[in-house]
């Protein structure tokens, strides 16, 4: 079983499809590298971050 979560700026939740969208494509990226067997048992977990609290290159994402 695949257990895979992903973090992303709470905006990106404000599309209303955009979790469907992201679970569906990751379970196919799991489908294609290790079968559609894993791919039926595997648990996402999107997370929304304030990009307040996220930093990249030393720096805060806000």
């Amino acid at each position: 079983m695949a257990h895979i979560e992903a973090s992303f700026f709470n905006h990106r939740f404000d599309d209303d499809t955009f979790s469907k969208n992201m679970v569906e494509a990751l379970t196919q990226a799991v489908a294609s590298v290790l079968g559609e067997d894993a791919a039926n048992e595997t648990a996402i977990i999107l997370r929304g971050v304030d990009p307040a609290h996220w930093g990249y290159k030393g720096e805060l994402q806000n």
